[in-house]
């Protein structure tokens, strides 16, 4: 009986810590199609909106930049006492990366994340901001 009492009281625990999704249904819907560009044309201009999405909308610096990957600092602990690099929990943090499928397509995926994350609150929502960035990237517009 204390055992399970005990896992009905960490799952509860556990499920209030997540925090809801601020998207609608077809926004949550659209953020999980995939982003495929073709030629090299294409596979450019999306990779240039790719890198000024997230120069412009992440919380932290890019730190990564070439022809497959873009990607941010992010939160650092303190390595010395009182000093943080980038003290920011809710600043959200971002990664493009640029897979090669063969024949010129490639697949462009899309991650972010804050050290809040499930334990308080991402400043904006990363489902939202990875939402707008495939928007972006997609169609060029916010």
């Amino acid at each position: 009986m204390k055992k399970i009492t005990l896992f009905l009281l960490a799952a509860a625990v556990l499920s209030g810590c997540s925090t809801p999704s601020s998207l609608s249904p077809s926004m949550q819907a659209d953020l999980k199609r995939p982003i495929f560009c073709d030629g090299a044309s294409e596979c450019k201009v999306m990779w240039k909106r790719a890198f000024q999405f997230v120069s412009l909308n992440a919380g932290y610096p890019i730190k990564t930049a070439n022809a497959a990957l873009i990607e941010t600092e992010r939160f650092t602990v303190p390595y010395a006492k009182g000093w943080q690099r980038f003290n920011d929990k809710t600043a959200v943090s971002m990664k493009v990366l640029k897979s090669p499928l063969g024949g010129g397509r490639y697949q462009v995926r899309l991650a972010g994340w804050c050290e809040s994350g499930r334990f308080g609150r991402c400043n904006p929502a990363v489902d939202e901001t990875l939402w707008r960035a495939q928007l972006f990237i997609r169609e060029g517009k916010e």
